[in-house]
């Protein structure tokens, strides 16, 4: 996973176990595997007036989360269709967190 930091000061801490990132030792946590897609995704991380941490914009941003498309191959399925064109599927590889980038701001600024 890239990380890029935004600005000098205090980040927020988090974790990343296999495709789970997580803040706050938990506070939220995000799996990445399941917020994957066809297209690229962005996931804001933000802390809401009353301190706690959301997915969306709030009152201060604390990450960014940038999800590239989902990878994919096309095999052979080994069989013949009526005419007899080979059948082909679709089979998605694994997310990759090592092409994430997770962006941060501080959240105290020094």
């Amino acid at each position: 996973m890239e990380i890029v930091y935004k600005n000098d000061g205090t980040y927020t801490d988090f974790a990343l176990s296999g495709t789970l990132l997580s803040f706050r030792g938990g506070d939220l946590t995000l799996d990445l595997a399941a917020l994957e897609r066809d297209y690229p995704v962005s996931v804001t991380v933000s802390e809401d007036y009353n301190g706690r941490l959301t997915t969306g914009a709030s009152k201060r941003y604390v990450a960014e989360i940038d999800i590239p498309a989902r990878q994919s191959v096309v095999e052979k399925t080994g069989v013949a269709d009526n005419i007899g064109f080979p059948v082909l599927r679709r089979v998605y590889t694994r997310l990759s967190t090592d092409n994430i980038v997770l962006t941060l701001w501080a959240v105290r600024e020094e």
